[in-house]
């Protein structure tokens, strides 16, 4: 099943002329050690591709050399566009403005670390003609951990899923793995409802997505835990438990039943959609 699966994803649906097919949206804070190698990694992949494509490196007012790299990389790239904030907002504002500036048919949203290396995907692919929305797990069959995450992160990352599940999205194992894929008016109507602008800002994009019958698909990727990550384990599973409650809050306060379309609906939608993921 996976092996015919990965079959059909070396065929994506055909592009239309002069459309492009792919926004990469890549969002950075002080990423000048990773995010030169990180772009020349999606170049080479994107460039052996038959569509036409974008990278949009979305940075939260970095204060290394973040942007002068990427305007560097900007003038031998044509693809590539900068969107910089002035300051530091959240990764969850970086995401959003990237993904609402996107004009690709599909807005994938991916780490800069490449955690989880462009090539995969070739994974969600086959599932882009049945669900709007198709993202990377790391914690269901199918899926591989090449360097694992020291005990004790993984302990709160598997303990902040089972809350999430619990408190907000029953059914879905993994809403932080940064690799999502969003048919266009999926994305852009999603993301121009989110308002949290840290890291819950995941978990308020599925129910989003819920609330405007958006179906999803879960599939297994590989992904590599970078131990020189700058996310602080501790610090950043509080901020994140605070703004789970902040989600439950507003789901209790029928807050998410006020969210609206900004684009045509595209994909197909449901009243009741289901929630899916490979296993």
């Amino acid at each position: 099943m996976e092996s015919e699966a990965l079959t059909q994803a070396a065929n994506p649906s055909p592009a239309k002329e002069g459309e492009i097919y792919l926004s990469v949206v890549i969002p950075t804070f002080n990423e000048d050690r990773r995010i030169g190698k990180t772009l020349a990694s999606l170049r080479e992949y994107l460039d052996s591709r038959h569509y036409r494509y974008e990278v949009i490196v979305s940075d939260d007012g970095s204060t290394d050399t973040t942007v002068p790299i990427v305007k560097l990389i900007q003038e031998g790239w044509q693809q590539l566009h900068l969107i910089a904030s002035p300051t530091n907002e959240g990764k969850g504002s970086a995401v959003k403005r990237a993904m609402l500036a996107g004009s690709g048919r599909y807005l994938l949203f991916t780490d800069a670390d490449n955690a989880t290396p462009i090539e995969e995907v070739e994974r969600l692919w086959p599932f882009t003609p049945d669900y709007p929305v198709v993202f990377g797990s790391r914690h269901i069959s199918g899926a591989h951990i090449h360097i694992d995450q020291a005990q004790h992160r993984k302990l709160l990352s598997r303990a902040s899923n089972l809350l999430i599940r619990f408190v907000a999205i029953p059914g879905v194992w993994d809403t932080q793995c940064g690799f999502k894929l969003f048919e266009r008016n999926a994305g852009k109507n999603i993301f121009a409802n989110v308002h949290l602008t840290r890291f819950g800002f995941d978990i308020e994009a599925f129910v989003i997505a819920r609330q405007l019958g958006y179906k999803f698909k879960e599939v297994g990727i590989n992904w590599t835990n970078d131990p020189d990550s700058r996310v602080r384990a501790g610090r950043e599973a509080i901020r994140t438990l605070i703004d789970l409650f902040r989600i439950k809050y507003h789901m209790l306060a029928g807050t998410y039943k006020r969210v609206g379309y900004i684009q045509k609906t595209g994909l197909s939608r449901e009243e009741a959609p289901t929630m899916s993921r490979v296993g």
